[in-house]
């Protein structure tokens, strides 16, 4: 996936690790602006702070609050939330908010293919058992699933052709496939995400029969499977993808749309304007009514942002992007464009001029009322990135 690895190797230096479940203090910020943390009585919706163009002012002062209540859900479909090992923050907060889920996938796995009909699944040093145990507590009444996410990793082109061209073919797939099914048993996994489809090329369109035997069998064993699957793009394979769905959606709990870094420092911008992600919708339900199928659609939403300078800029997570709006001028306010249905901040810093796009209350609400709209659930790339306020919306 590589959008997303681009961000990965930059985010592992901003780990974040505190507890979200502190009493409510008062920290003195800069400017005289105190941040508040801990629970509330009300939520964000009803504390007015889902604002079209809110203040700098008060994202620093409520970012950190939150409903008491954690288990009231305001969005009734299926929720997908990615953790890191390189963002700590992200397993508290799937602890604390596991009720809002329906799925948290820890981004702990690799496969290499190693020999010949054999398979090594690596990253397992990092399972943790007591916080699978815990938020699966905490996640009963939603029935939280913890599918660890697994990469193809370092495998060479001699490797996919083995793979998915030579006549050894069925025995490859089926030894990978084994080999899965085996750790999610024994480490009491109840299914996987998948990414593949990123890494693999030209070989894209040869995957569908893989992805559809892989799914039946992880379902006959009463697993699930979850496929990271890209967005429409424009590029050449865009087509294929869109035609693929059709024929894996039934076999899949669901796919992972990566409907975020529609920017980059080479063309500053949008994290991922709404026009584009309603497209990327549009493009896979194909104007089919069928609510299975929609349900099937996990609406990727991005809980990092980008700053920008002149001379390039690149990703940031929330605890950055406080720091940075704390160099804002007095009362100033978040910019909106209603084309992209996102906000961003214009902050002259010791560094230059920074222009910021992160997400705020307004535009996550505007995406899950997107994804209302069409009947899809929506995957969270991450839970360490976001605002504390941000899950009263979920």
């Amino acid at each position: 996936m590589k959008y997303i690895t681009t961000v990965i190797h930059i985010l592992f230096l901003f780990d974040a690790c505190f507890s979200t479940l502190s009493p409510p203090t008062d920290k003195k910020g800069q400017k005289g602006v105190k941040t508040q943390e801990g629970p509330r009585k009300n939520n964000v919706l009803d504390r007015k702070l889902v604002l079209e163009t809110p203040l700098v002012k008060d994202i620093i002062k409520y970012h950190a609050t939150y409903h008491q209540d954690l288990s009231t859900s305001h969005f009734n479909n299926p929720v997908l939330g990615y953790v890191t090992p390189w963002n700590n923050k992200g397993y508290d907060v799937a602890k604390t908010w596991a009720p809002k889920f329906n799925y948290i996938s820890p981004v702990w796995l690799q496969i290499k293919r190693q020999a010949p009909n054999i398979y090594i699944i690596s990253g397992l040093q990092d399972v943790d058992h007591a916080w699978m145990k815990a938020i699966k507590q905490k996640g009963s009444a939603s029935n939280l699933k913890v599918l660890p996410r697994i990469i193809f990793e370092n495998w060479q082109v001699s490797d996919l052709k083995a793979f998915f061209l030579e006549p050894s073919l069925h025995s490859e797939q089926k030894a990978l496939i084994e080999e899965i099914k085996k750790s999610c048993k024994q480490w009491k996994f109840d299914g996987v995400v998948l990414e593949m489809l990123s890494q693999i090329g030209k070989f894209a369109d040869k995957s569908v029969k893989f992805i559809q035997q892989f799914g039946s069998e992880m379902s006959d064993d009463n697993l699930k499977l979850i496929l990271v699957y890209p967005p429409f793009r424009g590029y050449p394979n865009d087509e294929f993808f869109i035609q693929a769905f059709n024929d894996i959606y039934p076999y899949v709990e669901a796919v992972s749309v990566m409907t975020y870094d529609f920017s980059n420092p080479q063309k500053p911008g949008p994290n991922a304007p709404l026009y584009w992600m309603r497209l990327c919708v549009e493009k896979l339900i194909d104007n089919d009514e069928n609510s299975v199928k929609r349900l099937k659609i996990l609406l990727g939403l991005n809980f990092y942002g980008n700053s920008y300078t002149a001379n390039g800029g690149g990703p940031i997570v929330g605890t950055e992007y406080i720091e940075l709006l704390k160099n804002a001028k007095n009362n100033q306010a978040l910019s909106y464009n209603n084309n992209t249905a996102e906000n961003y901040v214009e902050i002259r810093t010791s560094q230059g001029t920074k222009k910021i796009f992160y997400p705020t209350l307004y535009s996550i609400q505007k995406r899950l009322d997107l994804a209302r709209e069409y009947g899809t659930g929506v995957a969270i790339w991450e839970l360490g990135q976001g605002l504390d306020y941000f899950y009263d919306l979920f």
